[in-house]
């Protein structure tokens, strides 16, 4: 019985994230995990974050993380999170075609450049980009992609106009750090 308690024990600290390390999150209700292929994703929100679920899908997302005092229509700073199934295209294709479609919605002033070393709590690189238009305001902030070779995650800031741009770029390179992309695979085996 106590060695049953103690493989309890620690299967609970592993999935729990228990570490002394600040990019580390414990689960709890605003945690998104997402069963892939492949993959499992554990999605944590950033420190002082909630999910939000219902008002997210509403608006075309899987969901959503807002500022922990804010209801979703009015966050002035929003995270939200898409998860797709490739279906056999190419990631780059994907990352061409939403990059094009930006252009297309934003216009031709519309700058988009790439941010280097972004990663995630399991190492992995996430395809970031900042998106701007000098003329005018631009809700969409930041854009990162991650390629799950069966699954495509992206995550997207959004701003209001009385945000500063650095603090919820802040907040939004917080929540890539927490992600994480683990392989699936059953307790007990190799």
């Amino acid at each position: 019985m106590r060695k049953i308690a103690l493989t309890l024990q620690l299967i609970l600290s592993l999935v729990a994230g228990v570490s002394a390390s600040e990019t580390q999150a414990v689960l709890d209700s605003n945690t998104a995990f997402y069963e892939g292929e492949t993959l499992n994703y554990v999605i944590p929100p950033p420190r002082h974050f909630k999910q939000a679920g219902q008002e997210a899908i509403n608006d075309g997302y899987s969901f959503a993380f807002i500022p922990d005092s804010a209801e979703y229509a009015d966050a002035e700073v929003i995270i939200c999170v898409n998860i797709y199934k490739i279906r056999g295209l190419s990631f780059e294709d994907v990352l061409t075609q939403d990059t094009v479609s930006l252009r297309k919605h934003y216009g031709d002033s519309l700058n988009i450049w790439e941010v280097d070393s972004v990663t995630t709590a399991t190492g992995d690189m996430m395809r970031t980009f900042y998106v701007n238009d000098k003329r005018r305001f631009i809700p969409n902030v930041m854009i990162s992609y991650f390629d799950g070779k069966t699954e495509l995650v992206i995550f997207e800031l959004i701003i209001s106009e009385r945000v500063l741009r650095v603090n919820a770029e802040d907040i939004f390179i917080d929540s890539i750090r927490r992600f994480k992309a683990l392989k699936r695979g059953e307790l007990g085996s190799r």
